[in-house]
């Protein structure tokens, strides 16, 4: 089946939104768990997908993929349609209450050193942090009728191009887990070791799962790069099985506030499936199988690589779907709004009280006077204080605020009011918070 026809099934034969639909509005808005009786609004982030800074040029900035260099100038359509977007969502921070910003995959277009640069040079831009996440046109680095790297090898590159802006989340974030991102994992169908992009992170409550589902085997085509197919990669270190036992042994399940962001959806949708483009059948019954008894704790599946607009639930209403046609085809640029909404859970409470990831902080929010109630860190831990975007406001061992045994008198009255993020880490334990002075 070749690539149009597989493409006009995923227009016309679906059901879904189409690309014209699309087209009608720039910015999208989800409201997630909003529908549930007395649903409280939290917060607010945005999702953006397919950026592919670099498409449809042959050799990116200098000559090369793997240690070439961005060029000075650029302004292809994807480059000014992700600036647009990251424009738009500095100017309505305060107003839409945008606390971070989700890439879901295809940053590149050819997994090219220099367009991971380039959108890196974009997103540094905002003025809230920012996760991105691996797509297919991530994986396999090459030059296009010109050469290709030897292996995936893209993921390699993700980690060090940004490996800043993942420091930056660790402060900002609650509960940063790497999980496998940083490991190099055994991959039989390539004989090889990866870097499978798979992590976690926690915000006010909710928890999100970075998912990496894209193969890491040459595309079966006499083309560069790996295909458009999601695969689980279930053995050891591999997604699935970091993701089942991460839903196994988190505690901070609630309502519906388990999120994922993936580059690919998760879908039964035949033609979909025939199409190539997403897990097959096999894979999508094990994957459900396995989210199936967390469904009362599943929020949302972000994902793009369609390039169209997608919205459904998922099999026996596992969880809810929702696709973003890719930001790069659109003149006004194109994302979505998510608007977080908690479930009022009389567990809730008793989590926050013995979840040990986070720092005891009353009165919170405050006038910049407040006290930290902490017994299980050793005196040689340090505090540190970050502003918004995760740059480093202070730190100091915590022996020189200690006024007892179990508390830390802070007056931070002279910052200015706003979100800030505090951490206190010993060699054993990293402990967090969010500080609100108003």
């Amino acid at each position: 089946m070749n690539f149009f026809y597989k493409y006009c099934l995923l227009f016309c034969c679906l059901g879904w939104s189409t690309l014209g639909n699309a087209q009608n509005s720039t910015v999208l808005e989800y409201n997630l768990n909003k529908k549930y009786p007395e649903a409280q609004y939290k917060f607010s982030f945005v999702h953006i997908t397919d950026v592919h800074i670099g498409e449809d040029v042959d050799d990116y900035g200098t000559p090369g993929y793997f240690n070439d260099t961005m060029p000075a100038e650029d302004n292809s359509k994807p480059v000014v349609r992700l600036k647009k977007a990251v424009q738009w969502i500095n100017d309505h921070i305060d107003s839409k209450n945008i606390k971070f910003v989700v890439i879901s995959g295809d940053l590149t277009g050819s997994a090219e050193k220099s367009e991971y640069q380039m959108c890196k040079k974009i997103l540094d831009d905002l003025k809230v942090p920012y996760v991105p996440i691996i797509g297919n046109h991530d994986i396999w680095p090459y030059v296009r009728y010109q050469d290709e790297a030897p292996y995936a090898c893209g993921d390699s590159i993700l980690n060090e191009v940004f490996a800043d802006a993942f420091e930056r989340n660790k402060h900002f974030f609650q509960n940063w887990n790497d999980g496998t991102r940083l490991s190099r994992t055994y991959n039989p169908e390539t004989g090889l070791e990866h870097y499978f992009q798979n992590y976690s992170f926690e915000y006010d409550g909710f928890v999100f799962y970075g998912l990496d589902f894209n193969p890491r085997y040459h595309v079966k085509k006499a083309e560069p790069g790996i295909g458009p197919e999601a695969r689980l990669m279930d053995w050891a270190g591999g997604t699935y099985r970091w993701l089942k036992e991460e839903l196994k042994n988190n505690p901070n399940k609630k309502k519906h506030n388990v999120c994922f962001i993936a580059h690919h959806p998760v879908t039964d949708n035949l033609l979909f499936i025939i199409s190539g483009f997403v897990f097959d059948w096999q894979d999508y019954v094990k994957l459900t199988d396995m989210l199936a008894p967390y469904k009362e704790n599943l929020g949302l599946w972000m994902a793009g690589h369609i390039h169209i607009d997608y919205d459904y639930e998922l099999t026996n209403n596992i969880m809810h779907v929702r696709g973003v046609a890719a930001n790069k085809d659109f003149d006004s640029s194109r994302f979505e709004i998510v608007n977080v909404y908690e479930i009022p859970d009389v567990s809730t409470a008793v989590l926050n009280t013995t979840n040990k990831g986070r720092v005891d902080i009353f009165p919170n929010p405050n006038d910049g006077k407040f006290t930290i109630i902490e017994k299980s860190l050793k005196k040689e831990a340090v505090l540190r204080m970050y502003d918004l975007s995760g740059g480093l406001i202070f730190e100091m061992p915590i022996k020189d605020f200690l006024h007892n045994q179990e508390s830390i008198q802070m007056d931070l009255s002279k910052l200015p009011k706003g979100l800030y993020h505090l951490t206190i880490s010993d060699n054993e334990h990293t402990l967090s918070q969010q500080v609100i002075l108003q």
